[in-house]
């Protein structure tokens, strides 16, 4: 537990009369405040508040607190100032959430770096798929991919991707490499969802300004991406993500390419978010400034073979509004035509 934070909670529900109240003035969700409030009560082994449909009541033991705590955490709040000159090292704990293929793939590998550079910053990682999960989490930030929010987070663009078409070297020789987009739907094509929500099915593909899209045949889906990556490793079908996140199996070959000389489109891109409330923290200040260099890094070493990405339009159309495959999405979208 985070003992000054719970205190900042409880005080300013103290004074505000109720969680969301409290919630809102520290731009977080309710249940992270109640929470830890929570916990703080379970740590002293008392009851601080009544807690009534009308909001909150302090108990004699709160009050008792309340008056020590809000002198307490003032006067720290004061020295926190005095000692935090430019130039002092960041300390405390910031709580990341990392959709798990970037983790994985491109941050953890990298991460001793960070810790190395900032010695008093407890770093607390957390699996985030979606967003939608931000709040639920208590995080700080989340690093992503996808297509940025229209949320009103602070959004910092990390990396372009460019989508890959592979699969293993004993696949590719048990079933034959493709060489039109078309031939995919005779191969075990492997399916995660989109940071969005929809089941990824759908595969478009463009050259020389001639587009062609595939409803590949599907019989493993998965909410988690390296599942998938893993289950590609390992013969079981045809993967199409992110090179970023594949440059080290396909450096190492335990994953080729196919169609290179098409473009996959629909390709995400990486990115963080956080709050408008955390602009000036340190601590988030820094590890963005880490995940640039290493986004940075990993488009430097992109092999040569699999080319540069394109641009792309800020957000497809069926993003945030496809739930489940995305093939049947445009079904039903092309029948209500």
């Amino acid at each position: 537990m985070d003992k000054m934070r719970a205190i900042q909670y409880f005080n300013r529900a103290a004074e505000a009369g109720t969680f969301a109240a409290a919630a809102r003035s520290f731009d977080v969700s309710t249940p992270a405040v109640t929470q830890l409030v929570a916990a703080l009560e379970r740590s002293l082994g008392t009851t601080l508040f009544h807690r009534t449909g009308r909001g909150l009541a302090l108990t004699a033991d709160g009050e008792r607190y309340y008056e020590v705590s809000r002198v307490a955490a003032a006067g720290l709040l004061e020295v926190e100032k005095r000692l935090g000159q430019r130039g002092a090292k960041p300390r405390g704990t910031l709580t990341v959430g990392m959709r798990s293929s970037v983790a994985q793939n491109c941050v953890m590998p990298r991460i001793a770096r960070f810790l190395e550079r900032f010695p008093d910053i407890e770093l607390v990682a957390k699996p985030v798929e979606t967003l939608e999960e931000f709040d639920a989490q208590d995080v700080d930030l989340v690093v992503t991919t996808g297509w940025p929010p229209e949320r009103d987070f602070v959004v910092r663009p990390l990396a372009q991707t460019r989508n890959m078409v592979c699969a293993s070297p004993e696949y590719w020789l048990r079933e034959g490499k493709p060489e039109e987009p078309e031939a995919l739907r005779n191969h075990h094509c492997l399916v995660f969802r989109s940071s969005g929500g929809a089941l990824l099915d759908r595969w478009t593909f463009e050259r020389n300004g001639e587009r062609r899209t595939v409803d590949v045949s599907s019989r493993l889906l998965s909410y988690h991406g390296t599942w998938i990556q893993e289950a590609a490793c390992a013969g079981a079908g045809v993967i199409r993500a992110g090179d970023l996140s594949l440059v080290r199996f396909i450096s190492s070959g335990l994953l080729v390419p196919a169609l290179t000389d098409w473009e996959a489109l629909d390709s995400p891109s990486h990115f963080v978010v956080y709050r408008q409330g955390q602009r000036r923290s340190k601590l988030v200040r820094v590890f963005v400034d880490f995940l640039i260099e290493v986004f940075a890094e990993l488009e430097v070493h992109r092999p040569a073979a699999l080319g540069h990405p394109m641009l792309r339009e800020p957000m497809p159309e069926w993003f945030g509004r496809a739930r489940g495959r995305q093939s049947e999405y445009a079904a039903r979208r092309r029948s209500s035509r």
